[in-house]
């Protein structure tokens, strides 16, 4: 009970019916499905009827659901109340008005929007006829109530004015309606504003599943893609929820949201013309039946199919979760009202007139009707004006309706009957006599079943915010674990892999040259002057689960990229144009990820015209060969700086006419160790030799040099010794120490050469060895001299591709030394400091054919540019131009003469120099013992140790 109203002596009769009517009201569960409900008439006296109508909105107002309570239009004087009700439009802007009113904290209330917007249509039908009355030129003086009232005064004359032009009225209309925004509810009384749909009647609906699906689609690019993919995911969700909402709060004279007043289901009013525009005309020129009539039949039925319409959409079982949480039908209690009232009328036709939509559509709406009358006739009279045409009259007074443990006795008969027929079911009331029997029971007043706990308003937020939390430790994770927000993403071994221009450090090895070559890129850019950029790939990071300090020995990469920013720097200083800007792109450990990556630079290309070429590639391995098929699909020149395996850039039995290497091949290198093994370069002449190599699958270099040196060695005797994983190494130095060659050759990596060198420190192998070892070793010499030169067991030679030691009168005659070695101390110094020990310092070698790879291209892109009248050069430029180069004196670099063969030899340099060099004990100094090919134009005379020219 409420405060303020006190019940009379024997209210506990009501009890069985107040069960009743739970039952009606109470909304079946999804198996069950819904079901149009009856309507429920009870008769008595008037107090009677009053602690009955008292009981029944009390209950819906205890057990929250949406109710209208339909009282007396004129107040204890005898004047017309607030709620009088002159036709039925204004009963049913209050009852619609009431039903909105949330009940429930944080539940969103009923909406009608097809209602709201019959009622504006027919107001400004009642606009247009109030001025057709009054006459052209003289509107009645009226004041209105709200400016939209004003407004919809001056469209109804505009309308007017507009007569006979179909096409400027729909404008007129359309604009109106744009302007009208979306009312969701009915203002109670003309001229009123109606409330509006605002962000926050949708936040309810779209909120919950917005965070959610946002939480999800971020997380999983932040995982899956990298940070800045979760970011615009997130971006993009958000702005999705936001339009959306927007597009919900406006409104607009579109067809798809007010199409259910041109479909089939809507067959009251037909518009003459096509379109929900046409609709809408036709009701505002729809002539008054009658004077003092602007309501017909037709209008009135159409009222109450919106009505119910609306009703029905919004219990509609479907995704929102507002829909599952209303397990209460909405309900109208009509009091019982005395002759002359004018709301007895206008209740009366309410009731009538839904019965009869009812009958006419047979469709589901879940409408609950209670009315209470004065007497038996009366209610026999509405029964009448309402039965179904299998109906069977029949009154039950409150016995019938007593409470037990097996149910109410009226509603399981009902529901027994109903289930015979569909939808209308064989009865369309229940009559109940309140002055008759008592409804007192033992068993309390029924209670329908409580909303569902998953349909509760906590419940999608409690998802949505635990997803969202998920979320944002995901991506919080990943932004403290992420490498760079930009270009430079997680792999999934934990190395940091993508695209830089010397901005994010990938090792602190490295340090030191990307933030040189970040500096360098900074200066072209802000210079303004035009630039052409090259990409160098290349591994920069050690693998995370490989803890030996000593393995994937970056070295070599330090000495590349060192390379490269001298030969940015001298040549930007120097004022060359274009100026040359350099990224750097981490393949990850051992070219894990190459081919992921070349997309990555294949994509940059696209949206970037700058970039000209790719210089690395520097390991003989298959993903290297996976990196260059891919960037060959943009046919961007490829420059190979140590990369040796003979089959490099062979694709389907032709090399690509994309890639050009710097350094000689396998077999060139394993004739020339043949040669100085058997002759006695390295101190002995061999006639047996074994050969160390590895096996590892994706390995290309190893297996291919030691076949080449096997096969070049002919006719001495060679003993492979192979390995698939670096603990096996020990074991392989032990066999071959059991009954040594004359020589050792390592064909391995630099990764293991240190096992190699270490076992056989500590192996009895019949006296000190000589091992000679391809240029792949180079890596390891630059940290490590000094340690193998103090290691007595062992007297090393190796090729590197480029030593300053061959700049030496002897192998170069007169030729002055390279510039490249003059400027590789100091800035080697500056990078790593000139104190830093050797395994910090960038190897020379592989700086040098860093050099010479930035150096050919700007070479290229210099000429290009020259002769083109100052045009950029592109990728196809530099292609062709490296390809067939112009006349003139052959390029000098820093490891020989830079002019590139014909494809058929996979654009490798001819007579390519070969060196071989000694570390020399006690202090790992390097000594060139041979020099093969042409490392300048005009070499001297070559000196003997080198196999004759093929």
């Amino acid at each position: 009970m409420s405060a303020g109203h006190a019940e009379p002596q024997g209210a506990d009769r009501f009890e069985g019916l107040v069960s009743l009517f739970e039952r009606i009201r109470e909304r079946p569960g999804v198996r069950a499905g819904d079901r149009l409900r009856p309507l429920l008439i009870s008769f008595g006296t008037e107090a009677e009827a009053q602690q009955v109508a008292h009981r029944l909105v009390e209950r819906c107002r205890d057990d929250p659901g949406p109710v209208s309570h339909i009282t007396s239009g004129v107040d204890g004087e005898g004047r017309p109340a607030p709620h009088a009700f002159t036709d039925l439009a204004l009963l049913l802007r209050h009852v619609s008005h009431e039903l909105s009113q949330p009940r429930q904290r944080f539940e969103p209330g009923l909406r009608f929007p097809m209602l709201s917007m019959l009622l504006w249509l027919l107001e400004l039908r009642r606009m247009r006829l109030d001025q057709a009355q009054a006459g052209d030129g003289r509107p009645p003086d009226r004041q209105f109530a709200s400016d939209a009232q004003r407004q919809l005064w001056g469209l109804a004359a505009d309308l007017r004015a507009a007569s006979g032009d179909d096409a400027g009225r729909r404008t007129l209309l359309g604009r109106g309606i744009r302007s009208r925004r979306r009312i969701m509810v009915p203002a109670e009384r003309p001229g009123q504003q109606g409330r509006l749909a605002s962000a926050l009647s949708y936040v309810d609906q779209l909120a919950p599943i917005g965070v959610a699906l946002i939480a999800l689609v971020s997380a999983t690019a932040a995982s899956t893609l990298d940070l800045l993919a979760a970011l615009v995911a997130g971006a993009a969700g958000l702005a999705f929820v936001l339009v959306q909402v927007a597009a919900r709060t406006r409104d607009w004279a579109g067809g798809r949201r007010y199409r259910w007043f041109t479909s089939r289901e809507q067959g009251y009013v037909h518009a003459r013309s096509s379109g929900f525009l046409g609709f809408a005309l036709e009701i505002v020129d729809r002539p008054e039946a009658a004077p003092g009539t602007p309501l017909d039949g037709d209008l009135e039925r159409l009222l109450v199919a919106a009505f119910l319409h609306d009703l029905r959409a919004a219990y509609r079982r479907g995704m929102w979760r507002a829909a599952w949480a209303r397990v209460r039908y909405p309900a109208v209690v009509v009091d019982r009202l005395p002759e002359g009232d004018p709301n007895r009328a206008q209740g009366r036709r309410f009731v009538e007139r839904v019965e009869e939509v009812r009958r006419a559509e047979e469709r589901f709406d879940p409408l609950v009707v209670a009315v209470l009358l004065g007497s038996r006739d009366e209610a026999r009279t509405l029964a009448l004006a309402v039965r179904a045409p299998l109906g069977e009259q029949s009154v039950t007074d409150l016995d019938g309706v007593r409470e037990s443990a097996q149910g109410n006795p009226l509603w399981t008969g009902h529901e027994d009957e109903r289930r015979r027929v569909a939808v209308l079911g064989t009865r369309r009331e229940l009559r109940v006599d309140a002055g008759r029997g008592d409804g007192a029971s033992t068993e309390p007043v029924y209670r329908g079943r409580r909303r569902p706990l998953a349909s509760r308003p906590a419940v999608p937020w409690i998802v949505a915010g635990t997803l969202l939390a998920a979320s944002v430790s995901v991506i919080t994770y990943q932004a403290v674990q992420y490498c760079s927000p930009l270009t430079v993403r997680y792999a999934p071994n934990g190395e940091c892999i993508g695209i830089s221009d010397g901005s994010y450090v990938f090792h602190d090895r490295l340090r030191g040259v990307e933030r040189r070559i970040e500096a360098l890129n900074d200066q072209v850019v802000e210079s303004g002057k035009p630039y052409v950029t090259i990409v160098y790939l290349g591994p920069m990071t050690t693998d995370p689960a490989n803890r030996n300090s000593e393995t994937d020995l970056l070295a070599g990469n330090h000495g590349e990229m060192a390379g490269l920013s001298i030969a940015q720097q001298r040549h930007n200083a120097a004022g060359g144009r274009p100026r040359l800007r350099i990224l750097l792109a981490n393949t990850g450990s051992r070219f894990r990820y190459a081919r992921a990556v070349a997309g990555d630079i294949r994509r940059l290309a696209a949206a970037d015209p700058t970039i000209v070429g790719v210089v690395g590639f520097g390991q003989s391995r298959r993903q290297t060969q996976e990196a260059i098929d891919e960037l060959a699909k943009s046919a961007l020149p490829m420059i190979g700086t140590t990369n040796t395996f003979d089959g490099t850039g062979l694709a389907k039995g032709r090399f690509s006419p994309y890639y050009f290497r710097l350094a000689p091949p396998n077999r060139r290198l394993a004739e020339h160790a043949a040669h100085w093994a058997r002759n006695g370069q390295t101190g002995v002449r061999a006639t047996t030799a074994d050969v160390f190599l590895d096996t590892t699958r994706d390995d290309r270099y190893s297996r291919n040099l030691a076949q080449d040196f096997a096969a070049a060695f002919a006719p001495g005797k060679v003993r492979t010794l192979s390995y698939a994983d670096p603990s096996q190494v020990s074991a392989k130095v032990q066999e071959a120490c059991t009954k040594p060659a004359e020589i050792f050759y390592y064909a391995g990596r630099s990764d293991e050469f240190q096992l190699f060198v270490n076992k056989l420190a500590n192996t009895e192998c019949g006296g000190r060895r000589i091992v000679m070892a391809g240029d792949e070793v180079t890596k390891y010499v630059s940290d490590n001299a000094a340690s193998i030169g103090r290691t007595d067991s062992i007297r090393l030679f190796f090729s590197p591709l480029a030593a300053r030691e061959a700049w030496d009168p002897a192998w170069v005659g007169g030729q002055p030394l390279h510039v490249f070695y003059s400027s590789f101390g100091p800035v080697a110094d500056e990078l790593v400091g000139a104190k830093a020990p050797a395994n910090a310092r960038p190897s020379l070698t592989h700086a040098a054919l860093g050099y010479d790879a930035a150096g050919a291209v700007i070479g290229a892109a210099e000429r290009i540019y020259g002769d083109q009248d100052r045009t950029l050069p592109t990728a196809a430029a530099i292609l062709s131009e490296l390809t067939e180069p112009g006349e003139g004196a052959l390029p000098q670099g820093a490891t020989g003469l830079l002019r590139f063969g014909p494809r058929a030899v996979g654009h490798q340099i001819v007579e390519k120099p070969v060196l071989l060099t000694a570390v020399r004990p006690p202090d790992g100094r390097l000594e060139m013992v041979a020099v093969c090919g042409r490392l300048v134009s005009r070499p001297p005379a070559t000196p003997g140790g080198c196999p004759p020219a093929r």
